[in-house]
């Protein structure tokens, strides 16, 4: 109800304008007939407002736009947010600035707008739609969310955000849909995968991303900088150093899922539509990224941490020992092959049967289990029981226990670059077949791309052959 007291609010004050613009140009029967509009929607007004007291007194004004609350962060450590804040006067005040150099003052209305033609288009496509809503769909309007994450990921002006708006959604085809929808479908993400969640996300502009990456560094050394004690007269170029880099490109893929739903389903205004789709959107491209993330090839989709069930990145290894099958000591090996730096966060990930197959070991002497997973502080429902000090992740899509196979990845997530294409859209199909079967078909298209960046923080283990 706020929304729409806010959607009349500025339809009425857009009338006033238009009346007082057409008698100054002397236009008497435009402005009569604009001033009648503005008089009409006053009154639409007064009564939506009688209607929300009737209610309890709710106040009349819009919800807040997601996440205009707690904005105020430190700021003292990043250059690009202090420029932002010499210019604005503080985070919050930056937020607002920028929001209106880009969408004007009004942008919480433009944001609720573009929601409700979303809600419009779900429902009715592009017939229901008129040539604002249809022309507001063709944008990105950002959110208070958005441009803090942007400052944060140091965009250092106004123009480099602007310039991740002027999305090329004809290239995708349908139209944008509300940037937070797209955030909401992005966190559902996280509690519905393995990888996600722990890797390294930022959001992109581009088709392709590059990562300056420092070369020459070990376990030790991050870099190929190293320090030379020199004598009293050291020879010529004794304390030379090499800092050197490299550049990683990630680039970024475009990725489809598709729902139906009943036309009775999408014509019942009780059914929260929009819900429905973030929720089975999320399900399809949970599953689908995190086995990319994990096996993927490269070509026309994110490049996986064993693309293809191998080690073509040439990650460290650790051979099992026994022909066909897992040991426990090669588990021992694995934990340690990756440098303490970056096992803080290590994690294993494999398929449930190799979990189980572990869960099998024995100590030959007594015959107790050397790692109990059902021993959990939280019972059956706790978290899971740590695999030699470090948490278990199940992923189906990983390797079964098999000569030359690699079964398990030990190491840190962060490792994983995860890009986001700002951009996602939604196409709404409805035909002749779809029509016959009284359906509405759905498409979503959104842009990500994904890599290994940081080798090192990752190892696996192989299984020997016979």
């Amino acid at each position: 109800m706020s929304a729409d007291f806010g959607v009349l609010e500025r339809q009425r004050d857009e009338a006033v304008s238009k009346a007082q613009k057409a008698l100054m140009a002397g236009d008497l029967e435009s402005g009569r007939t604009y001033r009648a509009e503005a008089e009409k929607l006053t009154e639409s007004m007064r009564e939506l407002k009688s209607l929300s007291e009737l209610g309890g007194g709710i106040a009349m004004r819009r919800p807040p736009l997601p996440g205009t609350t707690g904005v105020e962060e430190d700021i003292a450590t990043n250059a690009a947010k202090a420029a932002y804040v010499a210019r604005f006067g503080s985070l919050e005040g930056s937020i607002k600035g920028i929001l209106t150099d880009l969408h004007g003052a009004e942008y919480e209305g433009l944001y609720w707008q573009q929601r409700a033609a979303f809600k419009t288009y779900l429902r009715r496509g592009d017939s229901g739609l008129d040539r604002s809503q249809f022309t507001l769909l063709k944008q990105i309007v950002l959110t208070p969310n958005f441009v803090k994450s942007a400052i944060q990921q140091g965009m250092d002006s106004v123009a480099s955000i602007k310039s991740t708006m002027v999305e090329a959604i004809d290239t995708l085809g349908g139209f944008a849909v509300p940037v937070d929808f797209q955030s909401r479908v992005i966190e559902r993400l996280k509690g519905e995968t393995v990888v996600r969640g722990g890797a390294s996300v930022d959001n992109t502009s581009r088709d392709t991303v590059e990562i300056p990456v420092s070369t020459g560094g070990t376990d030790q050394y991050s870099s190929a900088v190293r320090v030379t004690w020199v004598d009293e007269k050291p020879t010529a170029g004794t304390a030379a150093t090499n800092l050197t880099f490299g550049m990683e490109q990630v680039p970024v893929h475009t990725v489809m899922a598709e729902t139906g739903l009943s036309r009775n389903m999408i014509e019942d205004a009780a059914f929260d539509i929009e819900e429905f789709l973030t929720r089975k959107f999320a399900e399809a491209a949970a599953i689908d990224e995190d086995n990319k993330f994990i096996l993927g090839s490269g070509v026309g989709c994110p490049q996986g941490i064993l693309p293809g069930g191998a080690n073509l990145l040439g990650l460290t290894e650790r051979v099992s020992g026994d022909t066909d099958d897992i040991t426990w000591n090669s588990l021992i090996s694995l934990s340690y092959a990756v440098a303490r730096q970056y096992r803080r966060n290590a994690k294993w990930i494999a398929e449930r049967f190799t979990y189980e197959e572990i869960a099998k070991f024995q100590d030959g002497t007594s015959g107790n289990y050397l790692w109990n997973p059902y021993q959990t502080g939280g019972g059956a429902n706790g978290a899971p029981a740590k695999l030699l000090g470090y948490e278990p992740l199940e992923q189906e899509i990983m390797p079964s226990v098999a000569a030359n196979a690699y079964p398990m990845i030990f190491g840190d997530l962060a490792g994983y670059q995860i890009f986001d294409r700002i951009g996602m859209t939604v196409e709404r199909y409805l035909d002749s077949t779809t029509a016959r079967q009284n359906m509405v078909m759905f498409v979503m298209r959104r842009r990500l791309g994904g890599q290994v960046t940081e080798p090192w923080r990752f190892a696996v283990l192989k299984i020997a052959s016979s």
